[in-house]
């Protein structure tokens, strides 16, 4: 317990010091400051007593066990007083600070051997695991002269994960077949793919060749082979943990939009039938053995909520060739990363050694704060000189995506943002080509 004087405390003692002084000056008026002075030191005792008086207050705390970063979550604080006495002041949640809360502190007022119950939101804005120790109740005394703060041991933890918010709108999205409010487009036509599916009687819109003649002399009705997208094949991500995903774009870093991103597909993928695994280069080591299992995402969160980008440098010829020592099966490789164009010479080479045997898309993520700066008004040297290095940046880049699309590999070239829907557009893209 701590007690600590208020304003008012401070406010009344000036207020004495002046009477004090008048009381010097006019003798005739000493009985107003001593009854003052009385008055005064009565108030202050009394106030103190109450200060001192125990309070006995239970607090419990409500909250998920996992939380998405970048989502407001609700934080419930239960508190219950076991004493007849009102309380009146303020409760401070003591939250790690690397978070953003809103609405506190929270003000209470509660009569004895009541429960209250106060809620406040917390947006974690850092992955990994958390505790919360204690809570504290700032307690306005009977007066106002003092501060009584108690602090209260509530023990708590959680973990933030990656933003699994998108997987769960894709999920309910796709069970109302409205994808496409996601940006999401399956252009697939009726009855094709690349694995047969089923036979049915032809309908209205299907091709020609996809009549299966044997069946329609036997049954005397035109009947045509429906084909499904292909199953049973693997999505393996390879996640750049280097410096460059430390850029930020908004409150999350490159490295964040591509976990987020790769859960997202990650989950499309696993419900397509497909095998999904991950391995982390650049950065802390994790590694996930392709799994076909409607449970990856799990994998992907527990494995990942951790992991942060380092300041290491990204070899992308290392991390090809451990890939390639490890991935057997042809595989549609993802690699994430941020682009640069010095990259050319070590980066293509390292996709053309993964392109003799996988699938290979290179994701290059771009930063938002150059097409800002680019667009605003150039006032002066500094401004030329900043707008002719921007330029100068971008080209560099530019000629190394040209360079890795001459290599014919795939590539996804695009804001962090909209990296998610783009994955997954193109993930349907090549199921559909049956180029895997």
């Amino acid at each position: 317990m701590n007690i600590r004087p208020t304003i008012w405390l401070i406010k009344a003692l000036c207020l004495l010091l002046l009477l004090s002084v008048i009381g010097i000056f006019y003798p005739d008026l000493s009985w107003l400051v001593f009854s003052c002075l009385a008055l005064f030191a009565i108030l202050f005792f009394v106030d103190f007593f109450f200060a001192c008086i125990p309070v006995n207050l239970e607090i419990v705390r409500q909250h998920s066990s996992t939380l998405p970063i970048g989502v407001p979550a609700k934080i419930k604080l239960h508190l219950l007083n076991l004493k007849n006495r009102s309380i009146k002041g303020e409760i401070i949640d003591h939250y790690p600070t690397v978070h953003h809360v809103e609405v506190l502190p929270v003000k209470i007022e509660f009569s004895g051997r009541q429960e209250v119950e106060l809620e406040y939101r917390l947006t974690p804005l850092i992955r990994g695991f958390f505790e919360m120790n204690m809570a504290e109740i700032k307690i306005e005394t009977l007066f106002g002269f003092w501060h009584k703060f108690i602090k209260i041991p509530v023990k708590s933890e959680f973990k933030v994960y990656p933003n699994y918010s998108e997987v769960m709108k894709y999920g309910i999205l796709a069970a109302e077949q409205r994808l496409s409010q996601m940006g999401i487009l399956k252009k697939r036509r009726r009855g094709q793919g690349t694995d047969f599916y089923q036979l049915r009687e032809f309908r209205k819109g299907d091709r020609l060749n996809s009549i299966d003649w044997k069946s329609t002399a036997r049954l005397r009705e035109i009947i045509s082979k429906d084909y499904q997208l292909e199953q049973d094949q693997q999505i393996f991500f390879l996640l750049d943990c280097g410096r460059r995903m430390r850029s930020m774009d908004g409150d999350l870093s490159h490295f964040d939009h591509s976990v987020n991103a790769m859960l997202l597909l990650n989950y499309v993928a696993s419900r397509q039938g497909d095998a999904v695994g991950m391995m982390t280069f650049a950065g802390p080591k994790r590694f996930l053995p392709t799994v076909k299992s409607r449970s990856n995402v799990n994998r992907f969160l527990n494995a990942l909520y951790d992991v942060h980008p380092t300041h290491e440098a990204a070899d992308y010829l290392v991390a090809a060739e451990n890939l390639k020592s490890i991935l057997n099966k042809r595989s549609m490789v993802v690699i994430l990363s941020n682009l640069r164009g010095e990259d050319d010479r070590d980066l293509i080479k390292a996709l053309e050694l993964l392109r003799t045997r996988h699938l290979v898309i290179f994701v290059a993520l771009r930063e938002e704060i150059f097409e800002i700066e680019l667009n605003k008004e150039v006032r002066g040297f500094n401004d030329a000189l900043k707008y002719a290095s921007l330029q100068s940046y971008l080209k560099g880049r530019e000629e190394t995506l040209h360079q890795l699309r001459q290599a014919n590999i795939i590539t996804i070239d695009t804001n962090p943002g909209k990296l998610h829907i783009e994955m997954v557009n193109r993930y349907f893209e090549i199921k559909g080509s049956g180029r895997l």
